[in-house]
């Protein structure tokens, strides 16, 4: 839970071991403890991302948006970025185990995402993250996730074009439809449903949830409604406590 991370943000020693590890290794090569050094030092180690760390801050509904990264920009109208808390990772993945017979591709998962993890809780709903090389789905660490739309690979964007294929199968496999959804109604479909939401910008969560939880008029199963707002509720106390 997010609540129990932010109380070894306060309360204890933030490194992993391996970050404990890479600290005495640094000292061996002689960098001693230079907080600039050491960063300058775990920059250059690390793989060739596009961020190195970014704040992210908690809006009144819960989610979190990038409020500045390490990654120049000269762009100001750059769309407002958004990222996954670790609730929404897992609740995320969850709706995703439903389409792996349908042939989900991890890899394309993987590679939509950057993964970080938490560095330092600023106060006032505010708090910097650490990219790191921890795996979604996998680590024992409570991560975010920020949606890889950098460069010209597109990596995002085809991990919507393929949850939104599988998820026409799946509906299309599940229900006796008139005649078989299209992915381009399932688009428009989500589309609709989005901009009923009247939010000035829609947040990954949305975005993905949209699609991940899509059903026709007359075909909305009910759980998924009531286990999107339990989320939201869980959040919502563990923040306001």
């Amino acid at each position: 839970m997010l609540s129990s991370a932010f109380f070894f943000i306060r309360h204890g020693d933030l490194r992993r071991p391996q970050e404990r590890d890479d600290e005495n290794a640094l000292r061996k090569k002689g960098i001693g403890l230079d907080p600039a050094k050491m960063a300058m030092e775990r920059e250059r180690r690390a793989p060739n991302q596009p961020i190195g760390w970014c704040v992210v801050q908690l809006d009144e509904n819960y989610n979190w948006w990038v409020e500045k990264t390490d990654r120049p920009s000269d762009n100001s109208d750059e769309e407002r970025l958004s990222i996954l808390d670790p609730k929404q990772v897992e609740y995320v993945f969850d709706l995703l185990e439903s389409l792996r017979e349908y042939g989900l591709q991890g890899d394309v998962v993987l590679r939509a995402f950057l993964p970080f993890s938490i560095e330092k809780d600023l106060g006032g709903g505010r708090v910097r993250l650490r990219i790191t090389e921890e795996e979604l789905g996998k680590s024992e660490e409570k991560l975010f996730a920020l949606p890889n739309t950098f460069g010209e690979a597109g990596h995002y964007a085809e991990f919507l074009d393929h949850i939104s294929l599988l998820r026409a199968k799946l509906l299309n496999d599940t229900y006796s439809f008139v005649q078989r959804l299209t992915v381009t109604e399932l688009e428009e479909g989500v589309r609709e449903n989005c901009e009923l939401e009247g939010q000035p910008a829609l947040h990954v969560f949305q975005e993905i949830a949209g699609i991940l939880e899509y059903s026709p008029m007359g075909f909305e199963p009910e759980k998924e409604e009531e286990d999107a707002e339990n989320l939201t509720k869980g959040v919502e106390e563990e923040w306001t406590a």
